[in-house]
């Protein structure tokens, strides 16, 4: 009864390190970004869809990518995990 944690999770030591660990990774890319970004502000012209041809700062081009990337790298694995627990709840699997 001394202990009420769950007998799988892990030390909250070890649950401290790794978010650290997560957050230094993410400070790092962040700097990075800013790096490329700031080094490329001159204007471009692009295509949209094939459709519209248009000029931009490239720091706006590069930050877009950047962030539909990190939203899709986030939501993935979460919609994954998703469609495999609902497989496992119909018995596909």
């Amino acid at each position: 009864m001394a202990d009420r944690r769950k007998p799988n999770s892990p030390p909250p030591a070890a649950q401290k390190k790794d978010l650290q660990w997560k957050f230094w990774v993410f400070g790092i890319a962040v700097l990075l970004l800013l790096i490329v970004v700031l080094q490329n502000s001159q204007h471009v012209e692009f295509k949209i869809l094939f459709l519209v041809d248009t000029s931009a700062p490239l720091v706006l081009l590069l930050l877009l990518a950047a962030v539909i990337g990190a939203v899709i790298g986030y939501t993935a694995p979460i919609l994954r995990r998703h469609r495999h627990k609902t497989r496992q709840e119909y018995g596909k699997e």
